[in-house]
């Protein structure tokens, strides 16, 4: 037999990298009860544990190497064997180096039995073949056959993927395999890269209305080891005219990182694999809390970032009681907002613009690595249903199937590279293109990031049309059109100090609504518009002191993890901060704010025990000074003295309740008011909420770290953006 190349020396460097490669088990796996298959050591013969119908062993086009030999090394007497698995057809002189593919094998011993033509190796054995590296406790090689079983702790990388197995059964002709009762992780991290165009915003300013007290809370308690991603499937009904509360986070907030799933059976090729009943969960813990069942999936690698998975019969089951069937039952892996469980038909509530419940289906028109094109249809239910109502057009005019019951919103996003990318919407409320122009919203935006990439610079150049802002007392403002440049800094932490600072830039020629007569003129674009060009600029300064800090309980089923994604450390801040705007307008007009604020927040508790064992709060006082005015209502500083304060606190077990509020001292009524109760598990969570200032509600439904989220856009306004001391963050 013709030698089919030599390796030197691999002990070490072979041993460390196996180590390297494969991964620490995962916290539990499923199911429990899977136990190392026993081996008999004088079977003589080798058979698959399974035999597939649809496998044949007649050659197939292959776009992969087929091994045509096995080298063995013991790695106690670093003795190495090498065989043929196919009968030369050349003279050993003429094969060339570019015709050897072998197969690399390690093992603490092996044999080889000459009447059987079986090749062992046991103990710690580790096999490298198309980009996977294989581990078990023993390996058997049948030449004559081509097929390789490995039984005991049978652990498969390929990528960043991991399987794990009782039995390990491979076809060195058809290039496929088969693993029983299998189990394994995706990191939703290594799987997919954050190509989002979405701007993240710093949430340093306590009177944010997109955040919940309870929130806020999670997202600023201090540091601890348990992590995560942060990506969750959110389901929102109801009416929220506040930004999406997910693109205001710019720290993780601990929900759990990497999906695990177990299949009775499970065949990989070179691209994909196929399993039977699977099960996977994003819970670390055995029982799961939460699972989606299948019976058939494929999961297959679609480029370099995304990768899918169909399956067949899917259900998504809670506690073992509560069985629900989801739709669709393809999913990707990756970090776009594709569509997801529930996005087969998507409901939303719009009173002002959609005359309140609506359904939609959003539908992809182009997509690659670097952008997407969205376009979504609706359909208005309660307009079309209830036209008596009064919500823009009269009973004729709203039939079911008039051009006014039906809205339409469009995105488009475009990644240029890594610095550069475009953002485009557009919103109808109704099709009837008689008001078209007081209809339509549209919002561009083209950014630049410079300098570090993960806290840069971000200069952009935007362009809105009928434009909806929220101003604290003055209510809901509409821009009608504005065009200009934004540069936002960095979020600059100042050592260890706790002080934090950033500032923000713009040149914008803005046309809205004024109230003051010296500026309408009959050259006015609208009645009580103005355009005039605003030069602006604002500078923010925060400090945190801690006050005190409890202890985390250890990130267990039982303790840490009861009911939350992450541990809760109980703790008190003392948050203080100063702000300086300044607003320059063509006309002459100015508007110089200077704020400060000093407030509490803290949490008590770990949130484990049944009864009371959570209470979450804030209070937080600020003073604005100021002396001209905003010839604008939009920017209008209009809230002198402000009391934010709030409470949430633990009823039972996983139900906490609160609220929280905005109060204008110096008018003595409320700005705006939320009340909340949340049920709250490891792995996913019901929010309902409800402001009877704003008369709004919303129910959202949350499955933590499920990275298959569609998106939101139906249910949270995104064409409403808060004013904070007449500052668009």
């Amino acid at each position: 037999m013709s030698p089919l190349g030599v390796a030197g020396d691999r002990q070490g460097s072979e041993e460390s990298a196996s180590n390297a490669v494969i991964p620490p088990p995962p916290v539990a796996q499923i199911p429990t009860d899977v136990e190392p298959q026993e081996i008999d050591t004088d079977q003589p013969t080798l058979e698959p544990v399974f035999e597939p119908l649809d496998i044949e062993a007649v050659e197939q086009p292959r776009t992969a190497p087929i091994f045509n030999g096995v080298q063995i090394e013991d790695r106690t007497s670093e003795e190495q064997q090498q065989f043929s698995l196919e009968e030369p057809t050349t003279p050993a002189s003429e094969e060339t180096e570019a015709e050897l593919r072998v197969l690399e094998v390690i093992g603490d011993r092996q044999e080889f039995d000459e009447l059987t033509n079986i090749v062992t190796a046991v103990g710690n054995v580790v096999v490298r073949f198309n980009e996977s590296v294989l581990t078990s406790d023993r390996l058997q090689i049948n030449l004559n056959s081509k097929l390789a079983i490995a039984e005991g702790n049978v652990a498969l990388q390929r990528g960043q993927q991991l399987l794990r197995g009782d039995r390990f059964d491979y076809f060195f002709v058809q290039n496929r395999g088969f693993i029983r009762e299998a189990q394994g992780e995706v990191s939703q991290r290594d799987l997919s890269q954050d190509l989002s165009a979405e701007p993240t915003t710093f949430v340093s300013d306590p009177s944010n209305p997109a955040l919940l007290l309870n929130e806020r809370l999670l997202l600023e308690q201090p540091i601890t080891n348990v992590r995560g991603s942060g990506d969750g499937l959110n389901i929102l009904l109801g009416s929220d005219r506040n930004i999406n509360s997910q693109t205001l986070f710019n720290r993780e907030s601990g929900t759990v990182s990497r999906v695990r799933y177990y299949a009775e059976e499970m065949e990989f090729f070179e691209d994909r694999w196929e399993a039977k009943n699977l099960r996977l969960t994003n819970d670390p813990f055995n029982p799961p809390e939460l699972q989606v069942i299948a019976s058939t999936a494929t999961y297959q690698d679609i480029d370099e970032f995304t990768s899918e998975l169909v399956t067949t019969d899917t259900r998504l089951v809670i506690d073992d009681k509560v069985s629900l069937p989801i739709f669709p039952r393809t999913y990707r892996f990756d970090s776009s907002d594709d569509e997801g469980i529930f996005s087969l038909v998507s409901i939303g509530f719009d009173d002002e613009d959609r005359g309140g419940f609506f359904i939609q289906r959003r539908f992809t028109l182009f997509k690659n690595q670097q952008g997407r094109w969205t376009v979504t249809p609706q359909y208005l239910v309660q307009k079309a249903l209830f036209p008596e109502a009064g919500f823009g057009g009269n009973e004729a005019e709203s039939s079911i199937l008039s051009p006014d019951v039906f809205g339409l919103t469009t995105k488009f996003n475009y990644n240029f590279n890594q610095r550069v990318f475009a953002v485009a919407r557009a919103s109808l409320p109704n099709l009837n293109f008689d008001d078209l122009e007081d209809n339509l919203k549209v919002n561009f935006r083209f950014e630049q990031r410079l300098g570090n990439l993960a806290n840069p610079f971000r200069l952009s150049q935007e362009f809105n049309y009928r434009d909806r802002l929220f101003n604290g007392s003055l209510g809901f403002q509409r821009v009608q059109r504005s065009l200009g440049l934004v540069l936002r800094s960095p979020l600059y932490r100042l050592g260890n100090s706790g002080f934090s600072l950033n500032y923000q830039t713009s040149l914008q020629n803005i046309t809205a609504t004024t109230d003051r007569r010296e500026l309408l003129g009959e050259d006015s674009p609208r009645r009580g518009e103005v355009n005039l060009t605003r030069y602006q600029a604002s500078v923010s300064l925060n400090h945190t002191l801690p006050i005190w800090q409890g202890k985390e309980l250890p990130a267990t089923q039982e303790a840490g993890l009861r009911f939350t994604p992450r541990p809760v450390i109980p703790y008190v801040f003392l948050r203080t901060g100063v702000r300086g705007i300044s607003s320059l307008y063509s006309s002459g007009n100015q508007q110089v704010l200077g704020s400060a604020r000093i407030g509490l927040q803290g949490q008590f508790g770990n949130f484990s025990r049944d009864f009371f064992d959570y209470t979450g709060f804030n209070i937080d006082y600020s003073i604005t000074t100021r002396g001209a005015i905003s010839p604008f209502l939009f920017d209008r500083s209009a809230d002198i003295r402000i009391l934010s304060f709030g409470l949430t606190q633990q009823i039972y077990g996983p139900i906490r309740a609160g609220f929280q509020t905005r109060l204008n001292l110096d008018r003595n009524e409320a700005i705006s008011t939320d009340y909340f109760l949340e049920y709250s598990r490891r792995t996913h969570s019901l929010l309902i909420r409800y402001n009877p200032v704003l008369e709004i509600g919303s129910f959202n439904f949350k499955i933590n770290d499920f990275n298959w989220n569609g998106s939101t856009d139906p249910f949270v306004n995104q064409e409403i953006r808060p004013i904070i001391d007449g500052v668009i963050p």
